[in-house]
């Protein structure tokens, strides 16, 4: 272990953690990113045609481009996972190959997609399943589209796409919406069909989709004529920070403190994905900026900057 104290470690090297490192590096603070751009999101994406400013790019190519700018700066950027964090005067982060000592932390981990596993995901993403309803939506515009999820994520992405689509077929596992909030809406929208109890077996099509396969309530298999599938339910990767007692959601968020995405924690900040919300970049770009400047704040305050 190096006896180098940066002054803000990021965990995540997404939109978030670029963002916040590229701020970070501006104020001239010693700062570390743990995290392999390759791994985020955005890098899985296909093409990106919401994030304002540029009408339409590769996701690989939009967080090359996060990385080159936020190499610019002073800033080590380690391809590598964190571990542990162990809390102390400073932080302490394990990754898989080394330590690094912090004073302060960004958490922009993001999350994962829900997959579900089934013959034809894997074969037909972004060629008609997608794991973002804002993302994608448009592409869907006046088709007939199936929505596979429950809770308020899917019954919001749900709503969504019924005011793109011509039909949006909701497919739940649940014997219900399970989303106190939005399911009214959802029964008294007239080009949304809801089936519970729905176990998805496959997704079928040629070079696109153009069906999916399930079964209602163990009854018999029933195909569906749909050109998209959007599956909803993505699972926040907070386990590594549990331990130093920040608040988590019971979706698995970490809650902050909004504007300054602070946590119960001191010295412990989070952006992204990680925060819940909407899954989008601009989202995340926008809190990782303010996650940097308390972290700065936090930073310089009491003569805790690194020398």
């Amino acid at each position: 272990m190096s006896d180098k104290i940066f002054d803000i470690a990021i965990i995540g090297a997404g939109p978030a953690g670029l963002t916040s490192a590229i701020y970070c590096g501006r104020a001239n603070l010693s700062t570390v990113v743990i995290g392999n751009v390759f791994d985020s999101q955005v890098a899985k994406a296909g093409d990106i045609q919401n994030y304002p400013g540029i009408a339409s790019i590769q996701g690989i190519e939009l967080i090359e481009k996060f990385q080159e700018h936020a190499e610019r700066y002073d800033i080590a950027i380690v391809p590598s996972n964190v571990t542990r964090i162990i809390p102390g005067d400073v932080f302490t982060l394990y990754t898989d190959t080394e330590e690094y000592r912090s004073r302060s932390i960004i958490v922009a981990t993001g999350a994962k997609h829900r997959e579900l596993n089934i013959p034809g995901e894997k074969a037909y993403t972004y060629k008609g399943v997608s794991y973002c309803s804002i993302c994608d939506g448009l592409l869907y515009k006046g088709k007939k589209v199936a929505v596979v999820g429950h809770g308020e994520q899917a019954a919001k992405a749900t709503l969504y796409l019924a005011g793109l689509c011509s039909e949006v077929v909701m497919l739940t596992d649940r014997p219900d919406i399970d989303s106190p909030t939005y399911e009214n809406q959802i029964l008294s929208t007239g080009n949304i069909r809801v089936v519970t109890g729905a176990k998805v077996l496959s997704i079928e099509g040629n070079e696109l989709v153009s069906r999916i396969k399930y079964a209602a309530r163990e009854g018999p298999a029933t195909t569906e004529a749909v050109e998209g599938v959007f599956i909803e339910g993505g699972m926040p990767n907070s386990l590594i920070v549990k331990e130093l007692g920040v608040g988590i959601d019971p979706k698995g968020n970490v809650i902050v403190h909004r504007p300054d995405q602070s946590t119960d924690v001191p010295g412990v900040f989070a952006a992204g994905d990680i925060t819940g919300g909407i899954h989008q970049i601009s989202k995340a770009v926008g809190e990782g900026a303010s996650a940097a400047m308390s972290a700065m704040l936090y930073v310089k305050s009491a003569g805790k900057r690194a020398r």
